[in-house]
C-alpha cells in the first residue's frame, strides 16, 4: 500500500502564460517512492510527470532534495532560528529566501542567554536588512532563555511552529559527508521538539537533516538509485490513490488529536498549578501591602517633620546669606589691598631667597678656596716630575683609565705612587682636580686614598700607590688573582662603612662621595681597602628647601648599576645617596654576581630561604647567619625611597658591630683601635706610629716601598747598613724619602682634639 509521505504546493510564476498553480504530490510504501506533478487550472487537475523511483538503498533525504528542486518550498510562513555567529546566520537565512515563495513571511528567532538585549537587536536588524534587499517580508523576535535548546523547543509549543529551518552545526565544522546534526542544541531540538513541526537543518548553504512532522525522519544514505520515470499523464489517479490516502488522513488526524489532547490535559494541570502559585503569591503581596501602608504612615509623620526643620534651615539659610553678602562687598573693597600685599610679599621673598642663594655660595667658594683646614698643603709637582716618573706616560705603566682621564703607576722621588692625569679636553677636567684636591686636603681616614700631592699644570693628581688594584679586579679575578674570601670580603664591607661614617660625619660640612663602586675602592698590599675618586664628590651646605645637608646639580653624574635612582631623578645629592651604593656594593661583595637585577635576584634567594644558591662560593663556606645580615642590611640600603634606608652610623653599624667582634674575621689593629669602646678620648690610629719605633710620628716620611715611617728611626735603619724594606724585607730601590703632609697633618689634627678633650675633662 501507498503511503502519504510529503504534500506541497508551489507557485510558478511563468513571464509568458501568467499566474499557474503547480502541486506536487509525494506518496510511498516504503519500497517505491511516487513522485507526482500537477497543474491545476481552474477547477481541473492536469497531471503533467509522474516519477517512480525504487526505495530499495535510496535515501529519504534524497527524496527530499527532489522536492527541493523547486524555489517555493516555505509558500505561508516559516521560522528561521539563527545563532550568535553572523556568518552562520546569514547562511541559514540565504538558503532559507532561495526556497521561500514571493508571498511567504520569515519570521527570525534570536535566542540570547544574557541580558543584552540591545546589542543582540542591532544584529538582528542586519538580517531583517538582508530580508528587505530580497523583497522578502520578515520580522523578528528576540527571547531570552537559560538554554537555546530549551528555548526553541518551548517557543515550538507556544507558538504552534509548523516550519522550523536551524543550524545542524557552525559552518566551520562541515563536511561533505556529513549525515545529521552534530551540535548539541540541534540535537536537543531535533529529539524533543513537537512532532507536528517540521524541522529542516542547516549547514554551510546546504539541508544535512530534515526532521518530517509526526517523527518521519528523513536521513542520508550512502548509496542511492537513480529515478526512472513511468506512467501517463493521463491515468486516472484519484481511483489509485484516494483510499490510502483518506484511510492515512483519519489516521493521523486521530493520533495529532490524542497529542493535542493530552498536551491539552497537561497545560491545564500546569496552569492550576500556577493558579494556586498564583493565590498564594497574592496573599503574600497583600501582607506586604499592609506593612507597606504602616510604613508609609510613619514616613509621612517623618516627612512632616523634615519639612518643619527644611523650613527652619531656609530661614538660617537666608540669614548666612545675607552675612556672606555682607562678607563679599567687605573682601571685595579689600581685594586690591590684599593683592598689593602680595606682591609686596612676593618681592621682599624673591629677594631674600636670592640674598640667602648668594651669601651660600660667596660661603662655599670660600671654602673652597680657602686653605687646608689642617695648615699643611699637599707636595706640588712638576710636569716633568711626573714625566720622568712614567717615562712620558708610557702604555705599559698605564694601570687603569676612567671617565675623567688616565691612571699610570710612577716611581716618584724614589716612591711607587699612582698618578692620575685628568682628560683637559673634559668639560669636567678642571672641576674634578680641584674638587678631589679640596676634599682629600680636607680629610683623612685610614681607608681613604692618601693625596701626596698634584700637578696643576698637568691637572694631574699624585695618590698612594696601592699594588692589589681595585676590589672590581679582585671580585672579577683579572690576571689570574686568587678570589678574596669571605673574612676579608666581610672586613672590607666593614672599612668601607666607617670611611663613609666618617665623611657623612665631617665637620663643618659633610662630603658624599657620589660614586660609591667596587672600582673606585683599592686594595693595598695586605688587602686592606680604601675609597678613591672623589672626583664629583661634594662637600655639603643644608639646603633652603630641604631643610638637610643636601646638594642640587642639574647633570647627575655616576655609574648607573650603582647610582642612587632619586638623585638620578631629581639631582638631589645626599648622603643617603652613598648609603645606595653601599648597598649594592655589599650584595656584590656576597654574591660576586654583576650589579645589574641584583637587589632582585637577592631578594627572591632570601624570600625563598635559598640565600645559599646565591651566594659566591668561591669565597669559601659563608656563614650563614652572618651573610643572610649583610644581604638584609644591602636590601635596605639599597631601597628605591630615600625615606626608607637606614642611617649607616646608627642603624648599619648596629648589626656590622657585632661581627666585628667575632674572632673568625681578621681586622687590622688600625681598625680596632678607630673603634675602641673602652677609650673615652679619640682613640689613635695605628698608621700614626712608626712601624720601625713605634712611637708617634713627627716627621712622617714615604720610603721606596711605599710605607711611611718616622725620618730619624728610617735613617737609623739605613746607615746601620740595611738596604731592605723594614715592613716588606725586600731590597729598596733606592734610599731616597718622601715627607707625607697628608700624614702629618692628620696627626697634628689628632694632638689637637686630644687637646681639646682634655681642655674640656678639666674645665
Amino acid at each position: 500500500m501507498l503511503q502519504i509521505m510529503h504534500i506541497r504546493l508551489f507557485k510558478l510564476s511563468l513571464s509568458a502564460t501568467g499566474s499557474i498553480n503547480l502541486s506536487h504530490f509525494a506518496l510511498s510504501n516504503g519500497q517505491f517512492f511516487l513522485y507526482i506533478s500537477v497543474i491545476r487550472k481552474g477547477n481541473w487537475l492536469i497531471p503533467y510527470h509522474i516519477s517512480l523511483v525504487h526505495l530499495q538503498g535510496l535515501s529519504t533525504l534524497s527524496v527530499a532534495r527532489m522536492m527541493l528542486r523547486q524555489k517555493s518550498l516555505f509558500r505561508d510562513k516559516v521560522f528561521v532560528a539563527i545563532p550568535e555567529e553572523p556568518r552562520d546566520a546569514k547562511s541559514i537565512l540565504s538558503w532559507v529566501m532561495d526556497h521561500t515563495s514571493d508571498g511567504a513571511e520569515i519570521i527570525i528567532i534570536h535566542i540570547v542567554t544574557a541580558p543584552n538585549f540591545e546589542s543582540q537587536q542591532q544584529i538582528v536588524d542586519s538580517y531583517l536588512n538582508q530580508c528587505s534587499r530580497k523583497k522578502v517580508r520578515a520580522e523578528k523576535r528576540v527571547f531570552l532563555f537559560n538554554k537555546i535548546d530549551e528555548g526553541l523547543i518551548h517557543l515550538i509549543k507556544i507558538y504552534g511552529v509548523t516550519e522550523l529551518v536551524m543550524g545542524a552545526a557552525a559552518d566551520r565544522h562541515y563536511r561533505r559527508k556529513m549525515k545529521a546534526p552534530e551540535s548539541q542544541t540541534a540535537m536537543s531540538v531535533m529529539q524533543q521538539a513537537q512532532s507536528h513541526c517540521n524541522i529542516w537543518f542547516i549547514c554551510k548553504g546546504k539541508l544535512v537533516f530534515f526532521r518530517e512532522a509526526n517523527c518521519c525522519l528523513l536521513t542520508k544514505s550512502k548509496s542511492a538509485r537513480p529515478s526512472c520515470g513511468v506512467g501517463n499523464p493521463k491515468m486516472d489517479l484519484q481511483s489509485f490513490l484516494q483510499p490510502n490516502l483518506e484511510a492515512k488522513r483519519l489516521e493521523y488526524m486521530y493520533i495529532k488529536e490524542m497529542k493535542l489532547r493530552k498536551e491539552t490535559e497537561e497545560e491545564l494541570s500546569q496552569q492550576m498549578e500556577e493558579t494556586e502559585s498564583l493565590k498564594q503569591a497574592t496573599l503574600m503581596l497583600q501582607n506586604e501591602l499592609d506593612w507597606y501602608r504602616y510604613q508609609w504612615k510613619e514616613n509621612a509623620s517623618a516627612l512632616q517633620e523634615a519639612n518643619q526643620q527644611k523650613c527652619l534651615l531656609e530661614h538660617q539659610i537666608s540669614e548666612s546669606d545675607s552675612i556672606a553678602s555682607y562678607l563679599g562687598e567687605s573682601m571685595r573693597v579689600s581685594d586690591p589691598l590684599v593683592q598689593s600685599l602680595k606682591l609686596a610679599y612676593s618681592k621682599v621673598k624673591r629677594e631674600r631667597d636670592d640674598a640667602v642663594k648668594k651669601a651660600r655660595d660667596m660661603h662655599m667658594e670660600k671654602e673652597l678656596t680657602a686653605p687646608c683646614a689642617y695648615g699643611v698643603m699637599n707636595s706640588e709637582f712638576s710636569l716633568l716630575e711626573l714625566e720622568q716618573a712614567t717615562q712620558v706616560f708610557s702604555r705599559s705603566l698605564n694601570i687603569g683609565r676612567g671617565g675623567f682621564g688616565s691612571v699610570y703607576k710612577g716611581f716618584l722621588r724614589g716612591t711607587t705612587v699612582a698618578i692620575k692625569i685628568l682628560d683637559t679636553e673634559s668639560l669636567h677636567a678642571q672641576s674634578q682636580f680641584q674638587q678631589e684636591v679640596v676634599i682629600l686636603s680636607r680629610v683623612r681616614h685610614p681607608h681613604l686614598v692618601t693625596l701626596i700631592g698634584a700637578c696643576p699644570e698637568a691637572s694631574a693628581l699624585v695618590y698612594e700607590f696601592l699594588p692589589n688594584g681595585s676590589l672590581e679586579d679582585r671580585l672579577n679575578c683579572v690576571d689570574n688573582t686568587l678570589p678574596l674570601t669571605w673574612q676579608v670580603r666581610i672586613r672590607i664591607i666593614r672599612e668601607v662603612c666607617s670611611a663613609l661614617i666618617f665623611l657623612h660625619k665631617h665637620k663643618p660640612h659633610p662630603v658624599v662621595h657620589g660614586d660609591l663602586k667596587p672600582g673606585n675602592i683599592l686594595l693595598d698590599a695586605n688587602l686592606l681597602s680604601k675609597v678613591s675618586d672623589f672626583g664629583i664628590s661634594r662637600l655639603l651646605l643644608e639646603s633652603s628647601v630641604t631643610g638637610s645637608d643636601a646638594h642640587f646639580t642639574s647633570q647627575p653624574m655616576g655609574t648607573p648599576a650603582y647610582m642612587d635612582p632619586e638623585f638620578f631623578g631629581t639631582g638631589e645629592l645626599t648622603p643617603q645617596s652613598d648609603t645606595y651604593s653601599f648597598g649594592v656594593t655589599i650584595l656584590r661583595l656576597l654574591t660576586g654576581m654583576a650589579p645589574l637585577r641584583l637587589i632582585r635576584v637577592v631578594q627572591g634567594a632570601l624570600n625563598d630561604d635559598d640565600l645559599h644558591s646565591v651566594l659566591d662560593h668561591s669565597a669559601g663556606e659563608w656563614p650563614l647567619v652572618q651573610a643572610e645580615q649583610l644581604a638584609r642590611i644591602g636590601l635596605q640600603c639599597s631601597e628605591l625611597s630615600r625615606q626608607k634606608r637606614p642611617d649607616l652610623q646608627r642603624d648599619v653599624w648596629r648589626v656590622i658591630g657585632p661581627i666585628i667582634k667575632e674572632d673568625h674575621v681578621p681586622l687590622s689593629q688600625s681598625f680596632r683601635s678607630m673603634f675602641s669602646e673602652s677609650s673615652r678620648t679619640v682613640a689613635m690610629p695605628s698608621y700614626f706610629l712608626c712601624p720601625i719605633s713605634q712611637v708617634l710620628m713627627r716627621d712622617p716620611q714615604v720610603a721606596a716601598d711605599g710605607f711611611t715611617y718616622e725620618a730619624d728611626a728610617l735613617r737609623r735603619w739605613l746607615d746601620s747598613g740595611h738596604d731592605t724594606s723594614p715592613m716588606t724585607n725586600k731590597t729598596l730601590s733606592n734610599s731616597d724619602t718622601i715627607p707625607n703632609h697628608s700624614m702629618r697633618s692628620a696627626i697634628q689634627e689628632y694632638l689637637r682634639q686630644n687637646k681639646m678633650q682634655e681642655l674640656f675633662a678639666l674645665g
